[in-house]
């Protein structure tokens, strides 16, 4: 039985697109990234035969290994920002995690929103 590219001169965006498993668009982006050659007279765009076999043509095996992930750069400036948030140092110079200020002690029963409204309130003039 003949092959499909061998009975075609030339195919449409589309149709080349689909013999690869892809949309239109993809096509129309391989001819504008120059990868695929594009007869583009009398007013139709065309690919032709010759560049699919080329495509095909230069294919590698698939081997099945996946590369190495690239090591993930921070960014040296977040990293310290990070550190900052999360740890402070005492008056020695060693590292403590951070605590929540110290609003005074509330009043007995009322809790922690009444020391917040004292420190929110205005003063009486």
């Amino acid at each position: 039985m003949p092959n499909k590219t061998s009975d075609r001169v030339a195919f449409s965006p589309g149709e080349f697109a689909a013999l690869f498993g892809k949309s239109q668009t993809w096509g129309y982006r391989q001819i504008y990234a120059g990868k695929v050659k594009a007869v583009t007279e009398y007013g139709r765009t065309l690919i032709p035969a010759l560049e699919v076999e080329r495509i095909l043509g230069g294919a590698k095996e698939y081997t099945m290994r996946r590369p190495k992930a690239a090591a993930k750069k921070v960014d040296p400036w977040k990293r310290y920002i990070e550190a900052r948030r999360t740890k402070t140092r005492d008056s020695a110079g060693r590292q403590q995690q951070r605590r929540e200020p110290n609003l005074g002690s509330p009043a007995k029963g009322k809790g922690r929103n009444a020391a917040l409204s004292r420190l929110t309130s205005k003063p009486a003039p």
